[in-house]
């Protein structure tokens, strides 16, 4: 069985480019809080995209010298103001970068 931070990061590592997950839905994913998930991508190293973790209402994440809302937006990730629009990124047929 994988710790947590380990599920965190293998989940993180699987999100693709122009793609995002919130905390919420990976804690679901492997059975931990959604705190702890953000806890541990604080965490994560450069080399796991971090940046494509959001949060539920499309703010990204503010660790890593908030940095994520810069290469969010490198990714073709459609923003509305400061939060991704999570409406227009998982729309059908929506084609990524």
């Amino acid at each position: 069985m994988q710790s947590p931070e380990d599920a965190v990061r293998a989940t993180a590592a699987a999100i693709p480019p122009g793609r995002v997950m919130t905390y919420g839905e990976i804690g679901w994913a492997i059975g931990v809080h959604p705190r702890q998930v953000g806890r541990i991508v604080a965490r994560i190293a450069d080399d796991i995209p971090w940046w494509r973790v959001i949060r539920a209402d499309g703010t990204p994440a503010t660790c890593h010298d908030n940095t994520a809302p810069a290469l969010l937006a490198e990714e073709g990730v459609p923003f509305d103001g400061d939060r991704v629009d999570l409406r227009r990124l998982r729309s059908p047929g929506r084609v990524t970068a």
